[in-house]
C-alpha cells in the first residue's frame, strides 16, 4: 500500500466521487472499525474519504485497511482536522 500525497486541490476533485463519512468526535477504535465496513461496500476502484479529529486515526484507519486498499492519503487542515483517503483494491 502506498501513501500518496493529497494537497487542497486535489482534495476538492476527490470529494465530488468520493463515499465521505464524518466521524469527527470519535476516537480509535471506532474509525478502523467504519473504515473497514466502508471499503467493503464500495467496487474496485472507488474512494472513501474518512473525516476525523483523532490525529491517531491517521496511522490506525490505513493499517486497519491495508489489505484492501491500493493507495491512502492524509490531508490535514490548519485548524486540526484530517481526512483520510483510501483507494479502494
Amino acid at each position: 500500500m502506498e501513501e500518496r500525497k493529497v494537497n487542497d486541490e486535489d482534495m476538492k476533485e476527490i470529494e465530488q466521487s468520493a463515499v465521505i463519512i464524518d466521524i469527527e468526535g470519535e476516537v480509535c477504535p471506532y474509525p478502523q472499525i467504519i473504515a473497514r465496513e466502508e471499503i467493503k461496500k464500495i467496487d474496485s476502484g472507488k474512494i472513501v474519504v474518512i473525516q476525523t479529529d483523532h490525529v491517531m486515526a491517521t496511522k490506525a484507519v490505513p493499517q486497519s485497511v491495508s489489505n484492501d486498499v491500493s493507495e491512502y492519503g492524509i490531508w490535514k487542515s490548519g485548524s486540526g482536522q484530517y481526512k483520510i483517503i483510501l483507494w479502494k483494491k
